[in-house]
């Protein structure tokens, strides 16, 4: 994105990196794509023909490092990745683009922008239903790390909303009534009832 800008829209498969909706909640890509204007499009779950062309650049990919002597290091691999990149979009004509290559084909068109989102919003806004366990804590990942949220016994089994606005986390029952607002302490695995 430094090197080309920001798309108007990327489309990626279902995987659990990509989409929360299944968890009924948003991914961390889902929140910055949003946070940056940028329209996030899924292909239709087990049908990997949307995603077609990438899956045939990867196979193309695949081959060029099937002739390439075997890489040592990431480093190593990285650079024999760089070469093929650079030839694939500069140097290797495409038949579906009457012979032009990607880049000179990706030059000569007008791009489109992200969108201006109005108003303020963090950099993470997450929704996520689930339900206190038996031993009255639930968990949530900030950063990719999990984090313990203690709730008390008495709540086991209680079915929860939680909202989560970077750092600051609601937990409300289905009908809305809150109970739990706390400031996430990042550097504590448990966030005990005190904190909160």
């Amino acid at each position: 994105m430094g090197r080309y800008r920001l798309p108007a829209s990327v489309l990626s498969d279902n995987g659990c990196i990509y989409t929360a909706a299944y968890r009924h909640g948003y991914s961390a890509m889902e929140s910055e794509l949003f946070h940056l204007g940028i329209d996030y499009k899924h292909s239709r779950p087990y049908h990997p023909q949307t995603c077609g062309k990438v899956e045939r650049f990867h196979q193309t990919l695949k081959k060029f490092l099937r002739k390439q002597p075997r890489a040592e290091t990431i480093e190593d691999l990285q650079a024999q990745v760089d070469r093929f990149v650079a030839y694939y979009n500069h140097l290797r004509p495409h038949r579906a683009k009457g012979r032009k290559t990607p880049k000179s084909a990706f030059d000569s068109r007008d791009k489109a922008r992200p969108i201006k989102r109005e108003g303020a919003f963090t950099r993470e806004l997450r929704v996520r239903h689930d339900r206190i366990d038996r031993h009255g804590v639930v968990t949530i990942r900030y950063k990719s790390k999990l984090h313990h949220i203690g709730m008390g016994r008495a709540l086991k089994g209680t079915r929860i909303i939680l909202l989560v606005a970077g750092r600051n986390v609601r937990i409300i029952t289905p009908e809305g009534r809150l109970l739990r607002h706390f400031e996430l302490d990042p550097s504590r695995d448990y966030q005990p009832r005190s904190l909160g």
